[in-house]
């Protein structure tokens, strides 16, 4: 994963060689930022649903698809996510973090997965950091997850993220 906005404390320089794929985690809000990550080598652009309104989502997800991009659709609840169901979204997360309060609850993660139609990539973000977590959510249906916080509080972020997929 690459985080490239500061305010994720990410440098917005592109590796020059990684296996993985790569995610622009930051508050997307127009197409000059969608070009951006195409450019740095991204593969996958995050839209927050909290931040945009359902014709914006639908707009910025469609000119990502023009640049070849996938869509990470980021909600919080059902209303955002009723309202986004569009087929230019590849995977939708559901953000177990109040963006409000920053409090975490995967009761999010429980009771939306259901409800995320099985033609989009399931994933659970934010509060996992335990990886029974993961095989529980695994067990219910999601297929990703997007840990970062966990990971980045330790003094080797990488051992770290080894050691957890180790146990998963």
């Amino acid at each position: 994963m690459l985080i490239f906005s500061r305010k994720f404390k990410g440098s917005g320089r592109s590796p020059i060689s990684i296996n993985h794929t790569l995610l622009r985690k930051e508050f997307i809000i127009d197409k000059y930022q969608i070009a951006e990550a195409k450019a740095y080598g991204a593969d996958i652009i995050l839209l927050i649903a909290a931040c945009l309104t359902n014709e914006e989502v639908s707009e910025l997800s469609n000119y990502a698809k023009t640049l070849g991009l996938n869509v990470l659709l980021e909600v919080h609840n059902e209303e955002e996510l009723k309202g986004n169901l569009f087929d230019t979204v590849d995977a939708i997360g559901v953000n177990n973090r109040n963006l409000k309060d920053f409090s975490v609850s995967l009761a999010h993660s429980y009771d939306l997965v259901n409800k995320i139609p099985d033609t989009y990539i399931k994933v659970s973000e934010s509060g996992i950091s335990d990886p029974q977590t993961i095989r529980e959510l695994k067990s219910i249906g999601y297929n990703s997850f997007l840990i970062g916080e966990n990971f980045m509080k330790t003094t080797d972020p990488g051992k770290a993220l080894l050691e957890f997929v180790k146990e998963i």
